[in-house]
């Protein structure tokens, strides 16, 4: 590698000692290149190689500065096969479209997971009628819904966790209304839950 550099020093320097001089001949003035200026003055030469030489470590070291990281094996498959993150408004609506099937068909036990608190309560305030039509919409539609986007008739709005607490704050004293109307959505729950019973009891009765 070094020898590759002095060659090239060399040229280099070659190249800028030849000069272009006017010389009279044939009765005209003709412009002819010189060379004659590569010939080093007497006692130059022994400084020439220390120089190419010098001008060849220079090059190399800064060659060797530069540092090359080796990608880790499998980096790039790594990185391929990361999860994609699913949309929230559809992951919220598969939260939502899951525990409105688990409340009608009592396969599992209805979860809110993933939910915050004011859409986990939106959906526990849901009643049957309510919950019907929830389960009748796909997850990314429900969950359109519950921002606020593209409203489904017949549902209530999704409170934001603001509104929700909000509400909390303003519910606090619960009226004689309000909890008639706690005990009249409970008992259409529990209604309509005895009437799936015994219209098909092998598909909606729990797992023994």
């Amino acid at each position: 590698m070094r020898n590759v550099f002095r060659l090239f020093a060399l040229a280099m320097a070659m190249m800028a000692a030849v000069t272009v001089k006017a010389v009279w001949e044939g009765g005209r003035w003709v412009l002819r290149s010189v060379r004659d200026s590569l010939r080093p003055p007497v006692g130059a030469n022994a400084g020439l190689e220390d120089a190419f030489d010098g001008i060849a470590a220079k090059a190399e070291s800064a060659t060797a500065a530069v540092s090359v990281v080796a990608a880790e094996p499998g980096a790039a498959a790594k990185a391929m096969l990361a999860p994609i993150p699913l949309d929230p408004i559809l992951a919220r609506g598969c939260i939502a479209e899951r525990f409105a099937h688990d409340m009608l068909t009592i396969d599992q036990e209805p979860t809110t997971e993933g939910l915050d608190e004011a859409a986990s309560a939106w959906l526990n305030s849901l009643n049957a009628s309510e919950l019907l039509k929830l389960d009748q919409h796909g997850a990314h539609r429900i969950g359109s819904h519950m921002a606020g986007l593209r409203l489904i008739d017949g549902l209530p709005l999704t409170p934001t966790l603001t509104e929700y607490r909000s509400a909390l704050c303003a519910a606090a004293q619960v009226t004689p209304e309000q909890r008639a109307n706690v005990r009249e959505h409970e008992e259409t729950l529990r209604r309509v839950i005895d009437e799936l019973l015994e219209e098909d009891p092998m598909r909606y009765a729990p797992a023994m």
